[in-house]
């Protein structure tokens, strides 16, 4: 059906409405003057007959709309039985007198509706026509019953015929006139419909999820592939602000210099499911004609693909760096020496300034200070200060003084004479005579007791000392260098070491950076152990897979580089192949979470919540300190106050665990009974 036929069947059908509603007010009048008058008067069945023969052809006409071919004649054809019945009204309710003349401009409205200027003038011509009819038949009725017909009441008469094409010419204008203006807003409403779906076409079938925002960002369309991306339905969305959805935007809807500008960023996306991707986000404001911003679009793609792709080519980068450029770890300068860095491995991250203070103090005789957390290679540094310097042929003696009981410390540093105490049954020379022209480690120099600090500070100072139990001087030539992963410093302000201590031992003081500050030596170390345990294992491994590499880039590393040899070591062990892949590698490496997502896990499960945490007034060491008394507690408490069996529980030696006793006040009698609900935290 066209559009020109739908509407003028729609026009009828309104007639037609019209028309059944002006009869039913005629016929309800009909029945209250019959009602309030003589029961079974004659005028209410002549008046009721027409009116149903109306509705019949009313109801006729309805069913008969659909299926007439010529809806133009069939519009002349109800307007002319409107003309007709308007015209049988009047005569039936006064014909002269009649007050309902005007329902002629009814019909000639109707006219210029459906058929505007032709239908409009062709039916008040029609009006006319039976009006004047109407009014002689009319008047010679009058006329024979001798009623004259003045002037005064024919002028109405003339008045409504000429109403009649007045009318016609003002409701032809009108019509003219709403129909052009109803044509061009469909026009406009078919252009909009297709520029609507063009568009909807273009955004839905763009590949990039699409996001568009009113002035303060937030979301009114969300398309399908944003949906899809996110995983969250528009519905969802929409009236969202676009940072609420992406929270790692840093867009300022709000301010008036971003308003005008185009971002593009890369951010994390977590989606409900809880499946991490990584997205890049552009945001660029929309302007009207005027120049005036009204929104803001914002595309966004899922480039989580790419990322592991040049993630993939950086890593095989690294690899073929390692394996291409033995060397590569030992900065400029220094591989064109002689100097051995056997272990120190990488430059990044600080190592490289570690290299070159190596080679500064190597040679000479100055006490040196390493400290770092556990398995930074504290040791190695070491090594390579005394193996490039003049002691390089003498003995190189490493000491572990956390690891040795206090009863024994003293004896096994200065040694003891015979019967200097149960069991000692011949002379021994301590580790300082042992190291006599080269060089002594004493690693965990933290440890040691305060009486010790006096004797080692002599020894230092003077270069003798006397063996546990004897008399005699014993004089040595002995380089001391020393490591700790405590804070001496702090330990100096509570009194567990000695100042004068700490400057003879700080003469050069080095820091080791964490492996986590250094990952870019990753690749480099991992290929150092590989060649290392391969021949220890009598494996044929050569290299590792950059997928697993990858796994060793995100772990966290909490043992630093010990913790990654003991990695490699274990994957050696274990592989069949040549080449190390994300099989071989132990399963906390691979279930293990980064730095990052630690990060993320301290914001959920925070006391109170990270806000709160960070906002009460925060005080680390207090926090610190209360989470490790919390710990010693606990562990008590499972060992039964079993001071050693506790050490073992934590992972500690017995002499650290009483040093952190005493720091704590809990080696007193009371506190070894520990409450259930405090050792259980």
């Amino acid at each position: 059906m066209s559009d020109e036929r739908k509407d003028l069947t729609e026009k009828i059908r309104w007639l037609l409405f019209l028309r059944v509603v002006i009869l039913s007010f005629f016929l309800g009048a009909a029945a209250l003057f019959h009602f309030f008058k003589v029961e079974g008067d004659p005028q209410f069945y002549t008046l009721l007959i027409p009116l149903i023969v109306a509705y019949g052809i009313s109801m006729g006409s309805v069913w008969l709309l659909p299926r007439i071919p010529n809806l133009s004649f069939f519009a002349h054809l109800q307007v002319d039985f409107d003309v007709l019945l308007i015209t049988g009204i009047i005569w039936m309710t006064g014909d002269i007198a009649s007050p309902f003349p005007f329902l002629y401009n009814l019909a000639v409205m109707n006219g210029a509706i459906l058929l505007f200027y032709r239908g409009a003038f062709f039916t008040a011509g029609f009006s006319s026509l039976c009006y004047a009819a109407l009014l002689t038949v009319a008047g010679s009725l009058n006329r024979g019953s001798g009623a004259p017909v003045s002037g005064a009441m024919l002028m109405p008469v003339v008045l409504n015929i000429g109403s009649f094409f007045t009318i016609a010419w003002l409701g032809g204008f009108l019509a003219s006139k709403l129909s052009e203006t109803e044509r061009l807003l469909k026009e406009k409403r078919i252009d909009y419909q297709e520029l609507d779906a063009l568009k909807e076409t273009l955004l839905q079938g763009v590949g990039s999820g699409v996001a568009i925002t009113d002035t303060q960002g937030r979301i009114n369309y969300f398309n399908g592939p944003a949906q899809h991306l996110t995983s969250l339905q528009e519905a969802t969305v929409k009236g969202k602000k676009l940072d609420q959805i992406f929270p790692g935007l840093t867009y300022n809807f709000d301010g008036r210099q971003e308003a005008r500008r185009v971002i593009a960023e890369e951010i994390t996306f977590t989606d409900p499911q809880g499946q991490a991707r990584q997205i890049r986000l552009t945001v660029a404001p929309l302007s009207n004609a005027g120049e005036q911003l009204i929104g803001f679009i914002s595309i966004f793609e899922d480039i989580t693909r790419q990322k592991g792709f040049e993630e993939k080519v950086r890593l095989e980068e690294e690899l073929r760096k390692v394996r291409e450029f033995e060397f590569q770890n030992v900065p400029a300068g220094v591989a064109d020496t002689d100097f051995q860095f056997e272990g120190v491995i990488g430059k990044s991250g600080g190592m490289e300034k570690i290299y070159h203070l190596i080679q500064k103090v190597a040679a000479g005789n100055a006490n040196v200070l390493i400290t770092g957390e556990s398995g930074t290679g504290k040791e190695l540094v070491a090594r390579a200060v005394h193996y490039n310097g003049p002691r390089r042929e003498g003995p190189f003696v490493a000491v572990n003084c956390g690891a040795i009981p206090e009863t024994l410390i003293e004896s096994e540093l200065f040694g003891h004479v015979r019967g200097a105490f149960t069991g000692a049954v011949s002379d021994r020379a301590g580790l300082f005579k042992q190291a006599d022209q080269g060089t002594i480690f004493l690693d965990e120099v933290g440890e040691l007791p305060l009486h010790l600090q006096v004797k080692l500070l002599r020894v230092l100072q003077e270069k003798t000392f006397a063996p546990v139990g004897g008399n005699k001087q014993v004089k040595v030539d002995v380089r001391v260098i020393s490591a700790t992963n405590r804070d001496l410093r702090k330990e100096m302000e509570e009194g567990r070491f000695r100042k004068d201590l700490f400057y003879r031992l700080n003469v050069v003081h080095m820091v080791m950076p964490p492996l986590r500050n250094r990952k870019e030596d990753i690749p480099a170390l991992a290929q150092y152990f590989i060649g290392k345990f391969a021949g220890s294992h009598g494996k044929q491994v050569e290299e590792i897979s950059s997928g697993a590499l990858r796994y060793l880039l995100n772990y966290s590393y909490s043992g630093n580089v010990r913790e990654l040899e003991n990695i490699i070591e274990h994957a050696v062990a274990v592989t069949r192949k040549s080449v190390l892949t994300e099989d071989d590698l132990p399963s906390h490496v691979k279930d293990g979470v980064s730095i990052t997502e630690e990060a993320e896990l301290f914001e959920k499960t925070a006391p109170g919540g990270a806000d709160v945490f960070f906002n009460k007034g925060l005080s680390l060491d207090i926090e610190l300190e209360t989470h490790e008394k919390c710990i010693l507690l606990g562990a008590l408490k499972r060992a039964n106050g079993v001071q050693k069996r506790a050490a073992e529980l934590l992972g500690i030696n017995y002499r650290s665990l009483r040093h952190r006793l005493e720091k704590y006040d809990l080696l007193n009698s009371k506190n070894q009974n520990v409450p259930d609900e405090v050792g259980d935290a």
